[in-house]
């Protein structure tokens, strides 16, 4: 239940009371009682009242749920005037007890509990092939009658309390109460009609747990935001359709029956080869490739040829069981829709070059992921972004509004009360006969409320918590720490009252030590050194490596624990204890002390408490205190905790429900004659983790042919059961797991308003500080870093009309201001007395500026771009006429439009050649072009450079990045043309340095970007977005560091095996073995232990193997080697 009432008053209350009553000589101390037991009386009715209509307001919980009459029996509404089912009046006892029971929190709980229970029975079940089961399983199936009664029941009481379907807020006018129905329906039928489809009717028991979402309102909040989205979403899915059956038409014109040409051996042409030469696997053959042993190629370019002995012919069921395949729209949208997924399609991609050739399926592929992939799927999490940033912003505006109301009504019913405690304090300070102990006790209550007061106000404000050590630790109230110590100070004798002062003193000296910098900086330092002491750590190190970082261990533990206890000590345990790092470094340390005592008693026992000392790595997140953006981003992240909880848990709920579906389908099922695969459904925990690796979209294609498969193939009726993957990657990954991705999204927005708020701040305090020194902010760009230095040379006096700055000659002009501005010149001129004089010359500059650039505006109009008014190369001035000749050349209309098409040609020259045979007549051809290709650009280099100069002066040449790029790219070819020679001996060695100089030809066409407005401006962003990718990237570095250290910790030395399979450890694989090789000859080899490629040993190691993990490519694999080891 939220409290409505405000913090000030109700602790006011508190310690009035406190200090009356220890007050006995006063004569007016029992007015301070009375004003303070009427206010908390008035408190508790207050709350008792608020609670009241909390819970009697259905509308409330309409707008804060997926809706009253959905989800809470409670509030759907009992209608008058009608006989539910036609039976049951209002007054009827049955209908009257039902709605009771249904109203009780204890049944809610019972179901809630049965359903978990039978989650339980579910997950509990194992699957074997050909339908067999063992003794627990048919033990299982016999509790299914129980829960089908229990929630035959439940279903009867909430028909009789609100009705089945006619009248308002009936039964079945709820989404859950419907599936709720259809479980209960279900389970019915299959006792009622044993020959139906059991299974069928089996599997739709798994949409029991759903029923869960019912008992959770922050699921039903998260849910309500998909839901909000569906429309949109719907939208997209149509679309998406649509797309997907056009590129399935397209491909079934093209590639309609071509996968079922292979390669067959002539020497037995009617039976299908196991594999062929040069392909592991079967592999698509064009139709139109005769035997090569008759020398006849007419197969299309790019299509696979079989070797000589091979013909090309059919009939082949296809690649992946026939499966992909253009064969028919299904099957063709089904291949399309795999494409899109990114996942496999590379595959599919090159079975049609194999087919038909490669000339014309790039140009189907790169649409086809360009718009399905890239654009399309991506809609989806712009949706979901914007949906969610809506519902977060509803939400924040209806908290606002009822703290906005709460407030105003509280201080509508206690504001008399305030005035009357307030006086009555008044009156019993003012009092003669009050002691100066009830004084300091009622102005420390006042103080103590006040201070609660700020430390509510800053926690609705922020909304979280979460950064309490600093706002703990490095606060300067010094009031909490010792407040438990003062009323004994004062009540003890004289004998003590020394030396509680002196403790009080060591205490306040401790604390000061605490939240000094000195301290801060110490356990920042020791936490590098600990980190460097644990990354050292590594598989096979060295015997006296080990005995350091035993005994550093003990070290850091020591300090650590030394630095707890100060803060203890110091802080108080009420303040220690708020801080969430505080809290953690405390487990660490108790759990590290536990393991220590634990290793001396049982040496050879862990329980794991050296990955939680890794954990402590995370220590290094306080350094982000001094780094504004870093910090601010760490801020966000964790403020999204609460949004991504919910969202985990109903995550979890949507894998539990499709793993257990999956088990009902596919249980049992993945039987095949190459053995069964890792990923299957034959038990709980597989089915899981197979349901999250689709989840992930690694290898989801795989494991969906072994499905379909497993149910007859394409020929048995199996292709029905894609349904069951396309659901599961559609709705969990394009769907779920996108609103994770709106949640950061949304989170890295206000981080970015942190930013600006911080920045805005400080603009204002600089602004504050310009007025305090008499400067004018208006005239003074306090946002520019150079702005404070910018006028120094402006301090000498001159006459009220006067510009000193202003001159006709705009050349004279620029002159001057270099001259005046000579850091020679430099002087404090924020201490110049006359600052009208100073806000005069600036208008001078202004307005001499803005006449100068009217000037040169029309200038260009009518003449073209000016010559820069320096000196080029110290040699030719601005009215030589070779630079005047330079700069017409460069400033006309088409010259910028030619190096547009030199680039593209020199691009595409660069696209013809040939890498492999790189003496060919069309290499040499291309090379002549090169060479006109370079002489271009270094014409134009050279003409710009004569225009605009070098790089000493403003608008030089090498003044703008992509005329250094130019620069560079036109030099190395330069280079690469002078040292290149007819082929010698003595060349050869200079082979290598030409071919890297030449690789700078690629960058050629970037030269574009510079003459395309809205592609630089799509460059530039890129650019100015970098910074922030940079704090991304370092907290990513950062708990990929952690993850690894803690990875090593677990799993050092044990991703090794033996290249002999049936050996398993380190002592069995020694000596030979014999491998067969194709032929079916035999060798002899030597057993090796080998390592992993990918492995844990070292921390280098373990992040190298996580961020492949990151990537989402490959995880299956390193998942089943950690669960064998």
């Amino acid at each position: 239940m939220t409290r409505i009432v405000n913090c000030e008053e109700e602790s006011t209350a508190k310690h009035l009371m406190d200090c009356a009553s220890s007050s006995p000589k006063s004569g007016f101390t029992s007015l301070g009682v009375i004003a303070a037991s009427a206010l908390n009386e008035k408190v508790r009715s207050h709350n008792a009242s608020s609670t009241a209509l909390n819970l009697q307001n259905p509308q409330q919980k309409h707008e804060n749920s997926l809706g009253a009459a959905e989800n809470d029996p409670a509030a759907q509404p009992i209608s008058s005037g009608n006989k539910l089912l036609f039976i049951f009046s209002e007054e009827n006892v049955i209908r009257k007890y039902a709605r009771i029971i249904i109203e009780w929190g204890p049944f809610e709980y019972m179901v809630l509990l049965t359903i978990t229970a039978n989650c339980i029975v579910l997950a509990m079940e194992r699957h074997y092939p050909s339908g067999d089961k063992s003794a627990l399983s048919e033990s299982l199936e016999q509790t299914e009658k129980y829960f089908l009664g229990i929630f035959c029941v439940e279903a009867l009481l909430k028909i009789a309390a609100l009705g089945f379907v006619l009248n308002e807020g009936a039964y079945l006018r709820s989404i859950w109460n419907i599936i709720d129905f259809l479980v209960v329906a279900t389970g019915l039928l299959a006792y009622i009609l044993p020959n139906l489809n059991q299974p069928a009717l089996r599997a739709l028991r798994v949409l029991r747990p759903l029923k869960l979402v019912t008992g959770f309102e922050s699921l039903q909040i998260v849910l309500k935001s998909i839901f909000r989205a569906m429309a949109p979403l719907l939208q997209i899915g149509l679309l998406l359709f649509f797309a997907i059956t056009i590129f399935a038409i397209v491909g079934l014109e093209f590639y309609s029956g071509g996968f079922h040409m292979t390669c067959f051996d002539e020497r037995n042409p009617d039976l299908l080869p196991d594999s062929i030469p040069n392909s592991k696997t079967l592999v698509p053959c064009n139709i139109g490739n005769e035997s090569s042993s008759k020398g006849f190629f007419n197969s299309a370019h790019g299509s696979f040829r079989c070797d000589p002995g091979y013909i090309c012919k059919g009939y082949w069921e296809g690649p992946n069981f026939g499966i992909t395949s253009f064969d028919n729209i299904g099957y063709a949208m089904l291949t399309v829709f795999q494409c899109i997924t990114m996942e496999g399609w590379t595959d599919i991609m090159y079975m049609t070059f194999d087919a038909v050739g490669d000339r014309f399926s790039a140009f189907y592929f790169g649409p086809l992921i360009v718009l399905g992939s890239f654009f399309m799927l991506n809609l989806i999490l712009g949706v979901l972004s914007g949906e969610f940033a809506k519902e977060k912003e509803r939400v924040e505006k209806r908290r606002a509004f009822l703290k906005l109301r709460r407030q105003q009504q509280t201080e509508k019913e206690f504001g008399g009360y305030m005035d009357w405690i307030q006086h009555a304090e008044e009156v019993i300070l003012a009092e003669d006969t009050t002691s100066a102990e009830d004084r300091i006790r009622i102005i420390a209550a006042r103080k103590r409320a006040q201070k609660e007061v700020s430390k509510k106000n800053a926690r609705d404000s922020q909304g979280h918590d979460v950064n309490f050590e600093d706002a703990d630790l490095f606060s300067d109230n010094k009031g909490n720490v010792f407040n438990q110590h003062g009323l004994l100070l004062r009540q003890g004798s004289g004998r003590f009252e020394a030396c509680w002062r002196n403790e009080r003193r060591f205490r306040y000296a401790v604390r000061r030590l605490a939240k000094s910098q000195l301290a801060y900086w110490s356990v920042i330092v020791l936490v590098f050194l600990n980190t460097i002491c644990v990354a050292i750590e590594h598989y096979g190190q060295p015997a006296w490596l080990t005995s350091f970082l035993y005994y550093a261990e003990y070290v850091f533990l020591g300090l650590f624990m030394t630095e707890m206890l100060l803060k203890m000590y110091g802080l108080g345990f009420r303040l220690y204890f708020q801080s969430s790092f505080n809290i953690f470094d405390c487990v660490v340390i108790i759990g590290s002390l536990f393991e220590i005592l634990l290793a001396l008693v049982q040496p050879d026992t862990s329980f794991g408490i050296s990955v939680l000392r890794a954990l402590r790595l995370l220590r290094i997140f306080k350094v982000t205190r001094y780094w504004a953006d870093l910090r601010n981003l760490v801020l966000s992240l964790l403020s999204s905790m609460r949004s991504i909880i919910s969202l985990v848990f109903l995550l979890f709920l949507f894998i539990l429900i499709f793993a257990l579906l999956g088990m009902q389908l596919f249980g049992g099922e993945f039987n095949f004659e190459e053995g069964l695969p890792p990923q299957n459904f034959d038990s709980f925990v597989k089915a899981l983790l197979t349901v999250f690796q689709i989840l992930t979209g690694e290898d989801w294609n795989s494991v969906m042919y072994n499905g379909i498969r497993s149910q007859g193939g394409t020929n048995g009726g199996g292709f029905i059961y894609c349904i069951y993957f396309v659901l599961l990657v559609l709705i969990g990954n394009y769907t779920l797991l996108n609103v994770f991705l709106a949640i950061a999204v949304d989170n890295l927005a206000n981080a970015h308003d942190l930013s600006d708020a911080e920045h805005a701040d400080q603009k204002e305090e600089q602004s504050k500080a310009a007025k305090a020194q008499g400067l004018d902010p208006s005239n003074l760009d306090l946002s520019d870093p150079n702005a404070m230095h910018l006028l120094p040379w402006i301090r000498t006096p001159t006459k009220e009309n006067s510009c000193p700055c202003f001159s006709a000659d705009p050349l004279n002009a620029v002159e001057r201001t270099s001259q005046l501005g000579d850091p020679k010149a430099n002087g404090n001129f924020l201490s110049t007395p006359d600052n009208k004089q100073l806000r005069k010359t600036q208008n001078c500059i202004s307005f001499e500026s803005d006449e100068t650039g009217q000037l040169q505006d029309s200038e260009a109009a009518t003449h073209g771009k000016p010559v820069l008014p320096y000196s080029s190369m110290f040699i030719f001035a601005p009215t030589n006429g070779i630079r005047r000749f330079c700069h017409f050349v460069v400033n006309l209309r088409y010259f910028d439009l030619f190096i547009m098409i030199v680039i593209c040609a020199s691009s595409i020259a660069l696209a013809a050649e040939d890498p492999v045979a790189e003496n060919s007549t069309k290499n040499k051809i291309l090379e002549h072009f090169d060479y006109a290709f370079t002489g271009v650009f270094t014409v134009e280099m050279v003409l710009k450079v004569i225009d605009l100069g070098v790089v000493l002066h403003p608008g030089a040449y090498c003044r703008d990045p992509w005329n250094i790029l130019d620069a560079i790219v036109v030099f190395c070819a330069l280079v690469a043309f002078t040292m290149k020679k007819p082929a010698t001996s003595a060349s050869a060695k200079n082979l290598n340095t030409i071919k890297s100089l030449r690789v700078l030809r690629v960058l050629r066409p970037l030269k574009t970007i510079k003459r395309v407005p809205k592609l630089k401006a799509v460059f530039d962003c890129v650019i100015s977005s970098l910074r922030n990718v940079l704090n991304i990237l370092i907290v990513f570095v950062l708990f990929q560091f952690i993850f690894a250290v803690i990875a090593v910790q677990l799993f050092q030395g044990k991703f090794f095996y033996c290249n002999d399979a049936s050996k398993l450890t380190r002592d069995e694989c020694q000596g030979q073995f014999f491998e067969y090789n194709a032929d079916g000859v035999p060798s002899t080899v030597w057993r090796e232990w080998k390592s992993h490629g990918f492995n844990y040993d070292n921390v280098y190691y373990a992040m190298l193997t996580l961020f492949t993990v990151t990537t989402g490519e490959g995880w299956p694999g390193y998942v089943c080697v950690c669960v064998c080891v």
